[in-house]
């Protein structure tokens, strides 16, 4: 019986935090009534959220006392007591909710989703894309109050401020793609509202300019409470640790790269050897969209063909080029998870154009497209987030508090598992040749210098121009990227780590069962317990994948 209310508790708990998040339930697949309207923009939403979740958290705690759980629950009472600390930390720890002025990113983004995935027909996608048109002038209005007693940061108020340049255009790239679609009094009350919209932003935008005199450099968190930050994910490893790691791995990857470089070019030279990589790139961004939906379904087909994980077939994956109020935050690409209460599993694989040619090719070569296809779709996030929707919702509470201005939540298992796919995919001869190597490499270059950078400027021990300066250096890539990649991550601390520190775990559980399995070791098992608990923190993921394989 009370297993039974344990899940009856958590059903009657997500109603409480879709009505304060209505865009957390619409990016999780719950749509009506919630489409229609955005949150509370100011420390309310914060306010309520940690409300909820410590009246959840006693309550399940209770229930869990009275009898035992199943081990789904289990996990999903750890992810709550997680949450609840994540958002504690987010409000008193590290106040990210009154430092980054960026009070369109989110509600673009939820425009944007509304937009390119196909749960509903479009004019009922759209009733609800106007009605949160209409509602951005309350939310901004609500978002400004935060700041009414402190300084937001000035490479985030830029930031900010390039948002609010971008979002009138795609509001008026909305109604084109719309007005065929919809009713003649829908497309009058969305000229109506993207105007009133219009003259807020504008509004909004001189207020960030006015904020740029008073803003401050300064957003490190400081060793304690980033090392804080780490345990309450479950991260074993020190901030010091995870940079000698970075470090070590830079070293052993330019060591590799050398030696793949001398099979590529005459002179063996690393930087001849990617200008003939960089040789075979597409044209323009919508070939290499082209190229991307080509190579993603010669990868899905190869792992078929070579029984390597269990794919659902039913998921469908669209390509996009990523709007321009979003390239900040998204500087080469990005995987629009399926939802999970959506009956279609819809993801969006979001490609960014760089402004210079030479960062087209740079960062979207032949060879670059396919490890990127194998991190962003098969068998990386894509289909990582169709199969972990088929466990029980519970798994995603952390990324549900996303929406609500949190901390980012423990991403080592998503990102390790995606870039743990590229070396796997390589050895198995996917992406076998030596210039694929050049690109899987440059890659981990990128997530061991984004480790690195993410303990310094957390520590505070860096600055974001002392870090695109390292990374520049140690990293194949142009400036512009390096700049666009550092920028962005500065405002997710802890997020840069999650790559090469969750590569790693993967690995480190994959040679642990390797070890005590010997010939009983079942790769095909573990590629598919892996991706279905990809919603999970590694080490909650680490227990599962243990219990199943390991015979007790």
């Amino acid at each position: 019986m009370s297993q039974t209310e344990f899940d009856r508790l958590n059903e009657q708990m997500l109603v409480k935090l879709f009505e304060i998040s209505p865009d957390a339930a619409t990016q999780f697949g719950k749509h009506k009534p919630y489409d229609l309207h955005l949150p509370h923009g100011g420390f309310k939403r914060l306010d309520d959220t940690l409300k909820l979740l410590e009246s959840w958290h006693k309550e399940a705690s209770r229930i869990a006392d009275s009898a035992e759980l199943t081990p789904d629950q289990g996990i999903s009472l750890e992810l709550l007591e997680m949450s609840l600390e994540l958002q504690r930390f987010a409000i008193d720890d590290y106040p990210m909710w009154k430092m980054y002025p960026n009070g369109l990113e989110h509600p673009g983004w939820l425009l944007f989703m509304m937009a390119v995935r196909e749960y509903a027909p479009l004019p009922d996608r759209v009733e609800g894309i106007v009605s949160r048109i209409g509602e951005l002038p309350r939310y901004l209005g609500e978002f400004r109050q935060r700041f009414s007693d402190s300084k937001p940061v000035r490479a985030w108020t830029e930031i900010a401020i390039e948002t609010c340049e971008g979002v009138p255009d795609y509001l008026a790239h909305l109604r084109s793609f719309s007005k065929d679609s919809i009713s003649s009094s829908l497309l009058a009350q969305m000229d109506k509202n993207i105007a009133y919209a219009n003259e807020d932003i504008a509004d909004h935008k001189d207020w960030l300019k006015g904020m740029l005199d008073v803003s401050v450099e300064q957003f490190a968190m400081g060793r304690e409470k980033f090392a804080k930050l780490l345990k309450i994910r479950g991260i074993d490893y020190l901030p010091n640790e995870i940079i000698a790691i970075g470090e070590m791995t830079i070293h052993e990857l330019k060591e590799e790269r050398a030696i793949i470089s001398s099979r590529i070019s005459l002179d063996g030279t690393p930087e001849k050897a990617r200008q003939i990589v960089e040789s075979d790139t597409p044209d323009t961004i919508e070939d290499v969209l082209a190229v991307t939906s080509s190579e993603t379904e010669n990868a899905k087909q190869f792992l078929i063909e070579h029984d390597l994980i269990t794919l659902d077939h039913e998921g469908i994956l669209n390509f996009v080029k990523t709007p321009e109020f979003l390239s900040s935050a998204i500087p080469t690409a990005a995987l629009m998870m399926p939802a999970v209460f959506d009956k279609i599993q819809h993801g969006t694989y979001l490609i960014t154009d760089p402004l210079d040619k030479a960062d087209l090719n740079n960062l979207w070569n032949r060879a670059a497209i396919i490890n990127t296809v194998v991190h962003e779709a098969y068998p990386g996030h894509f289909h990582q987030g169709v199969v972990s929707n088929n466990k029980p919702w519970m798994h995603q509470l952390p990324h549900m508090l996303i929406a609500s201005d949190t901390m980012i939540p423990a991403y080592e298992m998503m990102e390790g598992w995606a870039h743990y796919c590229e070396k796997m995919m390589y050895d198995h001869k996917f992406c076998g040749t030596d210039k694929d190597a050049l690109a899987m490499i440059g890659f981990g270059l990128w997530r061991a210098c984004r480790a690195i950078y993410d303990v310094e400027l957390a520590h505070g021990d860096a600055s974001i121009h002392e870090m695109v300066e390292m990374f520049v250096r140690e990293t194949d890539t142009t400036r512009n990227s390096a700049e666009a990649d550092v920028k962005g991550f500065s405002h997710t601390p802890g997020y840069g780590l999650s790559y090469m520190m969750g590569r790693k775990m993967v690995l480190g559980l994959r040679k642990e069962l390797e070890h005590e399995l010997g010939e009983r070791f079942d790769e095909k098992l573990f590629h598919d317990l892996m991706a279905e608990n990809g919603n999970l923190p590694f080490h909650l993921a680490r227990k599962v994948v243990r219990s199943a394989m390991v015979p007790h």
